[in-house]
């Protein structure tokens, strides 16, 4: 599929000009998630799950307070207790989506982290639309990204709301890696290579949330380029750079990028044989004895990610690399960082956006430098 295929084309550019290096521009930014008073009111939906616990540590170290919202009120009221900050709490199902919608407000920031998507989030962006809440997730589900893109992205861009799925470590990190090396290599580049890499013990610090995401995503058709895994990167960066005809994303471990590439192609080909797609709900689904890494375990694994610019002949023009982070750490402080942005300036624009046109190229290296990301290009 052409990397520009059904996608609105901006024209805008951040400019032709190579970026000031990346080292300079951290250089002059904190390093911590910067606090800020929010006009607007922040709901954290899964507050109590995994991820949504760090977002929601993330948002009151910083002097945030977010409406706590789940299932349980049991697990919210504790959560509140354990924060020690008298926060708001709200029961909500997802499978009821009318309960989302009897608490949610127009200009609210809306931040899901109940996934897997694919099950769960249609629900969820359908009543942030309806309500006119702008909305924030941590889903990494390629066939869900796509589908807020193609399917409820018009609806969205009618109503006036903004969208911006995606927001954790994959796949803030790529496309801000992405962005830096395209405009750094000029008019030249037609295409971009990102790669996702994670070193450490990542397969005995998964959350259980993570483990049923990545079991429903590894099983959902890609919409890919060969040897590329399916990403939010295919999405946002032709959106605004129409003239990137070629996005590629791996995934990879320790291990070089090549074995990175065939893994991909690996995985692939493996979901579609007889048996495995079950299997693979079934290894998702089995019981852990927590439900994800503690704080020493997180710091144990650590990501980064590369992005080379290329021309259409395939010559390398610019790499970018970010690193190093443990990626729920990451996740949790971007989402935190996004949601205090979103409260206190907004997001221009409507419809279904990626981080940068959400808020800025800048703005994305100041989020990402403050949610734990290091440059080494």
């Amino acid at each position: 599929m052409p990397a520009s295929a059904n996608y609105a084309a901006s024209q805008c550019r951040c400019g032709d000009r190579a970026p000031p290096s990346l080292g300079l521009v951290i250089a002059g930014l904190g390093r911590s998630v910067h606090s800020i008073d929010v006009p607007r009111r922040i709901v954290l939906l899964g507050a109590t799950g995994y991820t949504g616990r760090l977002v929601a540590d993330a948002l009151v170290r910083n002097k945030a307070r977010p409406v706590l919202a789940g299932r349980s009120s049991q697990n919210l009221a504790a959560l509140g207790v354990q924060l020690g900050k008298g926060l708001d709490t709200a029961v909500v199902d997802v499978r009821h989506p009318e309960t989302l919608i009897e608490l949610l407000e127009a200009d609210d920031v809306l931040v899901s982290t109940v996934g897997p998507f694919e099950a769960l989030g249609r629900p969820v962006i359908e009543a942030a639309v309806q309500c006119r809440a702008t909305y924030l997730d941590s889903c990494s589900e390629p066939a869900v990204l796509r589908s807020v893109y193609e399917e409820v992205a018009p609806e969205a861009e009618a109503a006036g709301v903004v969208l911006v799925p995606g927001c954790g470590f994959e796949f803030v990190v790529g496309n801000l890696a992405a962005w830096l090396a395209l405009e750094s290599a000029g008019n030249l580049a037609t295409g971009v290579e990102v790669g996702y890499f994670v070193t450490g013990h990542a397969r005995s610090t998964s959350s259980v949330g993570a483990r049923a995401s990545a079991g429903a995503a590894a099983l959902a058709p890609h919409f890919t380029w060969p040897i590329a895994v399916g990403a939010l990167e295919h999405l946002a960066i032709p959106r605004m750079l129409p003239a990137i005809r070629e996005v590629s994303v791996y995934m990879g471990g320790p291990k070089s990028e090549r074995v990175a590439r065939a893994g991909a192609q690996l995985v692939g080909a493996a979901a579609r044989l007889p048996g495995v797609p079950a299997m693979v709900r079934w290894v998702s689904g089995l019981p852990r004895s927590k439900d994800g890494p503690d704080e020493t375990e997180r710091a144990s694994v650590s990501g980064f990610v590369t992005a080379t610019a290329h021309d259409a002949a395939g010559r390398e023009l610019r790499t970018v690399r970010l690193g190093r982070v443990n990626p729920y750490t990451f996740t949790g402080n971007f989402l935190a960082w996004a949601a205090m942005r979103a409260a206190r300036d907004g997001i221009a624009g409507a419809g279904a956006v990626g981080p940068v046109e959400a808020f800025g190229l800048r703005a994305l290296v100041e989020g990402c430098v403050a949610a734990g990301v290091k440059a080494a290009i």
